[in-house]
């Protein structure tokens, strides 16, 4: 009984992390194609870069973050400006590394999946109701038990907080 448990519970997962990665793969043609012609597009940009000229930070050297939050159309009847989060990307260049991180978000503007790459690791994180499903590291499937684990959740949920607190402040200009 417990094995037929664990399996139906191993389906649902894989049937979620299915509908996550196609929610993604449309997200992202959906992004391509506002690109390619944004005059014609519902999927709105804004990006904030720090430190665009380059400058030396001080026993850091190079530091460029750059974000970009994608975004369209919520519930036209309470807010007819667009403000629904659909994607994040935070893109860092330092003297000694790049970091590389995103952010998809589903219809009721929930995590669904993270993916940061940083020091040759890739991490792929699987959300459903804000909780994780799934982490990936480098394509293996790991355990969510141990406390570094815990620990990596967190860090991503607290810089997606921060992100999407950045993201809103933009719209009150």
């Amino acid at each position: 009984m417990l094995l037929f448990c664990a399996a139906g519970n191993l389906a649902q997962s894989e049937r979620r992390i299915e509908t996550i990665n196609t929610l993604r793969a449309k997200i992202e043609r959906d992004i391509a194609a506002s690109e390619a012609e944004p005059e014609h597009s519902n999927i709105y940009l804004t990006e904030l870069i720090v430190n665009k000229n380059n400058g030396s930070y001080p026993a850091v050297g190079v530091y460029r973050p750059v974000a970009k939050f994608y975004y369209t159309y919520g519930d036209r009847e309470k807010e007819p400006y667009p403000n629904r989060l659909l994607k994040i990307v935070l893109a860092v260049d330092r003297s000694d590394r790049k970091e590389y991180s995103e952010f998809v978000f589903n219809d009721a503007e929930q995590l669904v999946f993270y993916l940061g790459r940083m020091e040759g690791i890739e991490r792929r994180l699987y959300f459903v109701a804000q909780k994780p499903i799934r982490l990936e590291e480098n394509g293996k499937v790991l355990s969510m038990r141990t406390r570094s684990r815990t620990a990596t959740v967190a860090t991503v949920l607290k810089e997606r907080a921060n992100l999407v607190a950045i993201f809103r402040r933009s719209l009150e200009f």
